[in-house]
């Protein structure tokens, strides 16, 4: 791609402008060259993504992407041509895409990756190796989400920040702890609801059965 002296004096003025720094014909001429580069791949990719979506409207179950091999958006895996999908949620590996479709795993984990941790960033972040993890799961201490393979074992592990104390940052100003302390008063006020309505209607229950007792007792001194 060619580019005029004009657009190159004019980069090397905005760049010396903004970061002081001057740069010589050959250094700007890579630079803006690279620069042109980066934002010709993202115009492709922007321009894909259109392509996709146009189709989607015809083909509004999904697709199989047959031009190259993806990266699953939940499990990570890359899948050969024909083994990824492409719908509403984005491109996942066919065992993932089952996963949310049965709702073993919700439909925002695909494109909300910052609401969860996979199995692998536990031990990164936290310290917490998969053997421990798994262990943490059956004991009821963390909560996850299992996008389960063909032969029935996990293929993934989601932990969802909003369902997981102990993976959020105590701090209650971050985004992760107030996700977390809605989801558990949202769940406290359904459980109270709950709770309330059961009360009440074994109350209504036992009114009944003392109303009852009450007629059938005044039905026996009348005769």
């Amino acid at each position: 791609m060619d580019i005029s002296k004009e657009r190159m004096d004019e980069f090397k003025e905005i760049f010396k402008k903004e970061y002081g720094k001057e740069f010589t014909d050959a250094e700007a001429y890579e630079a803006a060259h690279n620069l042109l580069g980066f934002y010709d791949t993202l115009y492709q990719i922007h321009k894909k993504e259109v392509q996709r979506k146009y189709r989607l409207r015809k083909e509004p179950q999904g697709f199989n992407l047959t031009d190259g091999i993806y990266e699953c958006s939940i499990c990570r895996q890359q899948q050969p041509e024909g083994q990824i999908w492409y719908d509403k949620w984005g491109i996942t590996c066919t065992t993932c895409r089952k996963a949310v479709q049965t709702g073993a795993v919700p439909q925002f984990v695909c494109t909300n990756r910052s609401s969860w941790y996979p199995m692998w960033q536990l031990e990164d972040k936290f310290g917490i190796k998969w053997q421990r993890a798994r262990k943490m799961v059956r004991e009821g201490k963390l909560k996850a989400k299992i996008v389960p393979a063909e032969n029935g074992k996990p293929h993934e592990y989601i932990f969802l920040k909003k369902e997981n104390s102990e993976l959020v940052d105590p701090d209650r100003n971050n985004p992760c702890r107030k996700s977390y302390d809605r989801n558990k008063n949202k769940i406290a006020k359904v459980k109270t609801k709950e709770a309330r309505k059961k009360a009440y209607t074994e109350w209504q229950t036992e009114q009944k059965r003392i109303k009852k007792i009450k007629t059938k007792n005044r039905f026996k001194k009348r005769f």
